[in-house]
């Protein structure tokens, strides 16, 4: 059941929200998109991290997404929640090993329990945040297309991936790996 539960996600994800004739999201709107983007506030990643997430965002945007999809992400019916899906998979996935490693690396660093774990604090929740972005940039999409498989309306797809329980046993894994 699951798998078949997979392969619809994934059917529609790749084929339903694009028209037969789609127009491109040009370079100048991708530009536009960054530029909104940079100077939004970072919450919860470093100014540097948002740069790289923000030009990451508008490449995949140009490359995977039309303007009707676009379009479609706004409306509140079948058709945007595949649009906001698909931007998930193909824009937010590839490019979410970068909050991600700011995101682990901070959690870490910030729970009272990391100074008991380890003598270097900061060289484990480096590692940490380095073996969590590492593995996402390799299985992101993955990742997510099991998310929406069990929860298809996800409107944080950060929240989505750190609440998951099978993540969350994952990155606690590489926590555990990362001990000094």
């Amino acid at each position: 059941m699951k798998k078949c539960v997979w392969m619809l996600v994934t059917l529609l994800l790749i084929g339903a929200a694009a028209p037969a004739y789609a127009t491109a999201i040009t370079k100048e709107m991708a530009n536009a998109y960054f530029n909104n983007c940079a100077n939004q506030p970072a919450q919860g990643m470093s100014a540097e991290t948002k740069q790289y997430m923000c030009a990451c965002t508008a490449a995949k945007m140009q490359e995977s997404l039309s303007m009707e999809d676009v379009q479609a992400m706004a409306q509140q019916n079948q058709a945007g929640r595949i649009a906001t899906n698909k931007m998930i998979i193909n824009v937010y996935a590839p490019c979410i090993e970068y909050p991600a490693r700011d995101h682990y690396y901070t959690t870490c660093m910030t729970n009272p329990q990391t100074k008991n774990m380890s003598t270097n604090p900061q060289g484990m929740c480096a590692c940490l945040g380095t073996q969590v972005a590492s593995y996402l940039k390799q299985n992101a999409q993955k990742e997510f297309l099991r998310i929406l498989a069990r929860t298809p309306n996800i409107t944080d797809p950060m929240a989505a991936l750190t609440n998951d329980p099978a993540f969350t046993r994952f990155a606690q894994s590489k926590l555990t790996a990362c001990v000094r």
